[in-house]
């Protein structure tokens, strides 16, 4: 017989060992810790299309060639705008559609091009992130008004329809955009409608999604949120309401404490941090700081460490790598061996065409990857 206070011991030590394996066997399903790194597209998200040039610009788009160059880079995922603040999708989405009181075609395209390209991406086993915002699409007033979001104010009345909705202070003084505020009930529900059905159409196919525009506003209101039947839990849930085990982010930001949560989550429900920066070094008042790294900047316990930043001039921009081969290597390989993940935001053409030059660099760098000796590439 085993003695009681043998036994007890035994018994917690017994719990702290399942407790254990169930963390580690946990993180290992954490696909993000070892995707190495990956791709972003910021698809005609800088465009003001109208209905018939949305159209025809994702009807041009060729999937397989896209996959194929995606699939030539080793890139563990893509993160892919479904769309952004001029409030155009490259998806129907009939929720959306209800509430702006249109046809699909309007604000939406006809062909389902995020479908084709989470079918493309999973044959070649890529993961596919869909980015989204959390806040209505900020350049058009009748859009933020019909999704039912917080209208931009002056002084804390709404603004109007003549002001211009990305207008700044100093220009309108007392004026504050609609994601510089709180969002309200009554948004959250449109916009859990908007995005659960996205989400339950795709399901295992989306891997993650990456929501932009989660100002402090909309953290700082979280609370007060939870006493109202829709609040940011709802809108999360009908996120989640296609693949519970999606990862998540909320963005703020370029700016390290803020992307890469250095002072706690900006949302209770975040998974990977946002990680938006320039470099991959931190920016100081005298030029470049710390290496930005998971050791330099620790995520929250529980959250992935994650970086993401323009490979080329900029967000959607360039023709050409801005970094060279061995440095991106070893940034990414350093980066991985602490936990971390690293996604490069790439310039894509309406049909899905990435610059040739761009192509070249990442495709040396996985060639570089696959010099090593047991065969295996490094990320």
């Amino acid at each position: 017989m085993i003695p009681r206070l043998h036994f007890k011991h035994w018994f917690k030590f017994a719990i702290l060992a399942m407790t254990t394996i169930a963390a580690q066997a946990a993180d290992k399903d954490r696909w993000l810790k070892s995707s190495g790194y990956g791709l972003m597209f910021h698809y005609e998200a800088f465009v003001n299309h109208n209905p018939k040039s949305l159209n025809e610009a994702v009807d041009s788009f060729q999937v397989e060639r896209f996959a194929d160059a995606v699939a030539s880079t080793k890139a563990g995922h893509v993160i892919f705008v479904i769309g952004q603040h001029w409030g155009r999708y490259c998806a129907p989405n009939k929720a959306y559609e209800k509430l702006l009181g249109v046809e699909n075609g309007v604000w939406t395209s006809k062909r389902d091009l995020i479908m084709e390209i989470s079918d493309a991406l999973q044959k070649r086993k890529v993961k596919l992130i869909i980015y989204m915002t959390a806040r209505a699409p900020m350049r058009h007033y009748k859009v933020i008004a019909s999704m039912g979001d917080t209208l931009p104010s002056i002084n804390g009345k709404p603004a109007g329809s003549k002001i211009d909705t990305m207008s700044h202070p100093r220009k309108v003084p007392g004026f504050l955009r609609s994601e510089n505020q709180a969002p309200n009930p009554t948004f959250l529900k449109n916009w859990g409608e908007v995005c659960g059905e996205w989400s339950r159409r795709y399901g295992k196919k989306v891997n993650g999604w990456w929501f932009d525009g989660y100002k402090t506003e909309m953290r700082d209101a979280y609370a007060d949120l939870q006493k109202h039947p829709h609040n940011v839990d709802t809108w999360v849930k009908q996120v989640l309401s296609g693949n519970p085990d999606a990862e998540l982010a909320f963005n703020a930001g370029a700016h390290p404490i803020l992307s890469l949560c250095t002072k706690g989550k900006l949302c209770p429900h975040q998974t990977f941090t946002s990680g938006e920066n320039h470099n991959f070094y931190e920016k100081t008042k005298k030029g470049w700081g710390k290496p930005l790294t998971p050791k330099n900047f620790p995520a929250p316990e529980g959250v992935v460490w994650h970086l993401l930043m323009p490979l080329s001039k900029g967000w959607g921009a360039g023709t050409e790598s801005k970094f060279e081969v061995k440095l991106l290597k070893d940034r990414i390989d350093l980066i991985n061996a602490e936990g971390g993940a690293v996604t490069f935001d790439l310039p894509i053409a309406s049909d899905g065409t990435i610059p040739p030059k761009v192509l070249e660099t990442l495709g040396k760098l996985a060639r570089e990857a696959a010099k090593l000796k047991d065969g295996t590439r490094s990320f």
